[in-house]
C-alpha cells in the first residue's frame, strides 16, 4: 500500500474518531447532594447508610441533640441485651469510614432551626423517634413511672440524672407489651446475671421483692414475643404465677406459643423453693385507679371483659408500659411541617423534608421494623430525585459553621467517650456509661481544646 493510503486512512479514522466524541454527550456528573439526618439512632443511622449506598458522592450528617450517638440502641434497649445493642457496630463503621459526619451536641429546633438546615441541606430527614410515656387516666403520683422514663433511668440517659425512682417491696406493672417484659426482667434479675451488661451496678439497689403485671388482654393476645417470656424463664430464683381468664379468645399459632410460654414459668419442674421475687401475671385485667389511703399506696383494678369484677392491689409502685407519644421538651412537632405535598405514607413532608421510623409511622414496631422504614423512605428520596423534584445545588454543613455554638461532639470525640467507658468500668462490665452531659464534653472536646 502506498504512503499516502496510509496517512489517508488514518487520517479519516482520526476524523471519524474526533466527531465520534463531538457528537456525544458529556457524561453527566454524579447525584452528590448534600444531605442532613436529624437523629441518630437506629432509623435514622439505616437512612443514612442506604441513601450512602445510593449515592457515594453524596455528602451525609447525622445530628445528634446528645454527644453521644445510636439513640434507642444506647438508651432504649435493655442493658442485658447487648447483643441487640452490637448492631451499633455497623454503625460506628459507617461513620469511621468518613463517608458519613457525626454532629454531636446539635439540638435541631433549638441550637439550630429545621428551616435553616433546609437553606444549607439539598435533603432533609427527620429521625427523632418520640420517648414520651402515654400516660393512663387516674393512674398518676408521686411513684407511678413511666416504662420508657424507666429504661432511660436503666441505661444511665443524661435525661434521667436527677431521677431516683422509689419501687418499694411491691411493684406493679401495667402491660404486657416487650417493654412491660423488659421491666419485669430488670426488677427480677438477680445481679450476678448482669455480668457482661453495660448497666450500672448502683441500679440494682432497693428492687422490689414483688411484682405483679396486669395486662388487658388473655394471655395469648399479649403483645410480648414468646421468646422474652423464655427469658424470664432462665431466673432460677424467681417463682412465677400466671393467672388467666376463664374464658380465653380462640387462639392461632402465635397465640398458642406465648400462652404455652406463659406456663412453662409455672412448670413444676422449675419451682423455685424460697424465691428471691415473685412474680405474678394478671391476665384479663384493666386499671382504673392508682392513689393513697390509710393503708398506704393501692391500684384497682377491674376485669377487662365485663368491668363488673374489681380488684385493689397494696402497692409501693407502679410502672406504665402502655406505649409510647410525642411531647417532651426537646422533641420536634412533626405537625409544622405538614403541608399539601405532604405523603406520610411515603415519609414525604415537603419539597426535600422527609421522616422517617417513629417519628413517620408513630410508636410501633422495633429495631427490624425502623430499618425496612429507612428502606421505603429512601426510596422515596431516590424516587424524588429521578423525577429531578431535588436537587444538588445546597452549600452543606461547612456553611453552618457560623451559626453553631463551639462544643460540636464529631465522631473521634465520641470514640473518646467509648473509650473512657470501656476502660474505667469494672471487670463484671463492658462499660459504664458516662451519665452526664458536662462529663460527656469535657472527655469528648479534651484534645480539640
Amino acid at each position: 500500500m502506498e504512503v499516502s493510503a496510509v496517512w489517508r486512512i488514518a487520517l479519516n479514522e482520526r476524523l471519524t474518531e474526533r466527531l465520534a466524541n463531538e457528537a456525544s454527550p458529556p457524561e453527566a456528573a454524579p447525584f452528590a447532594p448534600h444531605i442532613a439526618v436529624v437523629g441518630s439512632g437506629p432509623s435514622g443511622c439505616y437512612t443514612a447508610q442506604m441513601l450512602k449506598k445510593k449515592w457515594n458522592d453524596a455528602q451525609i450528617t447525622v445530628f445528634d441533640r446528645l454527644p453521644v450517638p445510636f439513640g434507642l440502641l444506647r438508651y432504649g434497649v435493655s442493658p442485658d441485651h447487648q447483643s441487640t445493642k452490637s448492631i451499633s457496630r455497623q454503625f460506628s463503621r459507617m461513620f469511621e469510614s468518613g463517608s458519613v459526619a457525626f454532629v454531636g451536641n446539635v439540638q435541631v429546633g433549638k441550637d439550630i432551626s429545621v428551616g435553616r438546615l433546609r437553606e444549607a441541606f439539598d435533603i432533609v430527614v427527620l429521625a427523632t423517634g418520640l420517648g414520651a410515656d402515654r400516660a393512663l387516666p387516674g393512674i398518676a403520683g408521686g411513684e407511678v413511672y413511666g416504662a420508657g422514663r424507666v429504661m432511660r433511668w436503666f441505661n444511665a440517659h443524661p435525661d434521667e440524672l436527677l431521677f431516683e425512682p422509689k419501687f418499694g417491696r411491691t411493684t406493679a406493672i401495667i402491660g404486657s407489651g416487650n417493654v412491660a417484659i423488659d421491666v419485669v426482667r430488670l426488677l427480677s434479675k438477680h445481679s450476678v446475671a448482669f455480668t457482661g451488661s453495660d448497666l450500672d451496678p448502683s441500679r440494682l439497689d432497693k428492687r422490689p421483692n414483688e411484682i405483679v403485671v396486669v395486662g388487658r388482654s388473655d394471655g395469648g393476645s399479649a403483645r410480648f414475643d414468646s421468646a422474652m417470656i423464655r427469658e424470664l424463664g432462665k431466673l432460677d430464683d424467681v417463682a412465677f404465677h400466671v393467672e388467666l381468664p376463664d374464658h380465653p379468645r380462640e387462639q392461632n399459632p402465635l397465640a398458642v406459643a406465648k400462652l404455652e410460654a406463659l406456663r412453662e414459668l409455672c412448670d413444676e419442674g422449675r419451682h423455685v423453693h424460697n424465691p428471691r421475687v415473685r412474680v405474678k401475671f394478671r391476665f384479663g385485667w384493666i386499671p382504673l385507679e392508682a392513689g393513697n389511703d390509710s393503708e398506704g399506696m393501692f391500684l384497682r383494678i377491674a376485669d377487662s371483659e365485663t368491668g363488673n369484677k374489681t380488684d385493689l392491689l397494696r402497692v409501693d409502685s407502679v410502672v406504665t408500659a402502655v406505649g409510647f407519644r410525642g411531647g417532651l421538651e426537646h422533641e420536634i412537632d412533626r405537625a409544622i411541617y405538614e403541608s399539601d405535598r405532604s405523603n406520610l405514607a411515603a415519609g414525604v413532608l415537603d419539597d426535600g423534608l422527609y421522616c422517617v421510623g417513629w417519628f413517620r409511622r408513630g410508636p410501633i414496631g422495633g429495631i427490624p421494623d425502623n430499618r425496612a422504614d429507612a428502606k421505603l423512605v429512601t426510596e422515596q428520596i431516590v424516587s424524588d430525585s429521578e423525577r429531578s423534584s431535588l436537587v444538588a445545588d445546597k452549600p452543606g454543613f461547612e456553611s453552618l459553621a457560623h451559626n453553631l455554638h463551639s462544643s460540636i461532639v464529631d465522631f473521634d470525640g465520641w470514640v473518646r467517650i467509648d473509650r473512657f467507658e470501656s476502660e474505667t468500668t469494672t471487670r463484671d462490665r463492658c462499660r459504664t456509661k458516662v451519665p452526664d452531659v458536662a462529663t460527656m464534653l469535657d472527655i469528648a472536646l479534651r484534645k480539640s481544646r
